[in-house]
């Protein structure tokens, strides 16, 4: 069962097109100072709003969650409140609107939309740095003439399919999230979906999935998300998201450090086994890395290549003048 402290977003969130999602974005980017969950726009408080993609069915996203039911953010004087984006655009929306503060969305989604004129959006971090996405199809599928499906147009899944095309010369085609995809792969309609742990883990276990293809291994790490902040409200609360790092690092290690102790507490969270989300644990590739804030260069400018092969950019991601690293802890910086 889902974790009923996770509540929706209001109907600000909306499901949309990732094109009709850019277009919101500007046209409602110079409103800050919304009223709504979030901390008020240019306000200064003691509280931080967060949108984020996945947190009722991602490790990654839903050890947040865990920090706060753990109190490890109000121990550091932060009100942490979570709120499941539903996806990429609709996690961003309410963050430029002001209806939230931060939002931990999909790598090419939080770019773009950040690029978009007054778009009332900082990005301050990657999130999640290995490409720990799979594509998993039931026992006998081949990657001749295969179909993969992604998630919809403008994700990350469609970025990373993109990729895989173009050096596996497979076809792709949306269908949704990860239960979807695995219906349609069961059913013949695609031949792999998109997958990620501890998603992987369970149908391997329940239903005999294999993996049919690992991104990573094709088209090297990219960060699964970026972290953007209401600009109003970064400048209003610099240390509020200075403390978010600092305790999100904190549960991190705490993933690192006993993933079976942490297992327990997330499986809940995402409706899942804690024995089969300590498998996905042990399934992530290089797990230090992947729960880590150290910044990672390479994978951030693979990112840019992907995006621009993809015709989504037109020049390389200036990550330097992009990415504003000042609220992250001094030893997790990378230089660009």
């Amino acid at each position: 069962m889902k974790h009923n402290r996770l509540r929706t977003l209001r109907s600000t969130v909306v499901a949309v097109g990732a094109t009709a999602v850019l277009l919101a974005v500007s046209a409602c980017g110079g409103d800050g100072g919304g009223n709504g969950a979030g901390g008020g726009g240019g306000e200064t408080t003691d509280t931080l709003s967060i949108s984020a993609t996945g947190v009722d069915s991602l490790p990654f996203m839903a050890m947040l969650q865990a920090g706060v039911d753990k109190g490890w953010f109000e121990e550091a004087g932060l009100n942490v409140s979570m709120y499941s984006g539903g996806g990429g655009g609709n996690t961003l929306r309410v963050v430029t609107s002001g209806d939230a503060d931060m939002a931990i969305a999909g790598n090419s989604s939080v770019l773009l939309a950040a690029q978009q004129p007054d778009s009332n959006l900082t990005i301050v971090a990657p999130w999640f740095q290995v490409n720990d996405f799979h594509w998993i199809a039931p026992p006998g599928r081949s990657l001749d003439g295969a179909t993969l499906g992604f998630s919809s147009a403008g994700s990350s899944t469609e970025l990373l399919v993109k990729g895989l095309e173009e050096e596996l010369g497979v076809s792709s085609q949306a269908v949704g999230g990860m239960g979807d995809n695995w219906t349609a792969a069961k059913a013949g309609e695609i031949t792999a979906g998109w997958a990620m742990q501890p998603f992987v883990a369970e149908k391997q276990a329940e239903e005999d999935a294999e993996i049919l293809v690992s991104a990573r291994g094709v088209v090297g790490d990219v960060p699964a998300d970026l972290v953007a902040v209401n600009t109003d409200y970064l400048e209003a609360n610099p240390e509020n998201v200075r403390t978010f790092f600092e305790v999100a690092q904190r549960i991190m290690d705490w993933i690192i450090e006993d993933p079976k102790a942490a297992a327990q507490d997330i499986g809940p969270l995402i409706g899942v086994d804690p024995e089969i989300v300590a498998q996905g644990f042990e399934g992530t590739p290089e797990l230090e890395k992947a729960y880590s804030l150290d910044v990672d260069p390479e994978a951030l400018n693979n990112l840019s290549d992907l995006m621009q092969k993809a015709g989504q950019i037109s020049e390389p991601v200036d990550w330097g003048t992009v990415l504003d690293q000042q609220y992250l802890p001094e030893g997790v910086r990378a230089k660009f």
